[in-house]
């Protein structure tokens, strides 16, 4: 089973999701969150193991929503 992740992060004044080697920008975090865990449980309905990750304030990953 392949893994799909999806990373939120900050990017100078709105927010992005990097999945597969590309980068989708939205105004909120909140936004951003949403679409990354929408993304994710589509994948795991068709099998995928997934997961959302957040880039917290201080730099560092942490899962905000996993599959299983």
């Amino acid at each position: 089973m392949a893994g799909a992740r999806y990373y939120v992060s900050k990017h100078a004044d709105s927010f992005k999701v990097r999945y597969d080697d590309k980068d989708y920008a939205y105004e909120t975090q909140s936004a951003a969150l949403l679409a990354a865990i929408k993304a994710a449980t589509e994948a795991s309905l068709r099998g995928h193991a997934a997961e959302v990750l957040i880039q917290g304030p201080d730099g560092k990953w942490r899962t905000e929503w996993p599959t299983g």
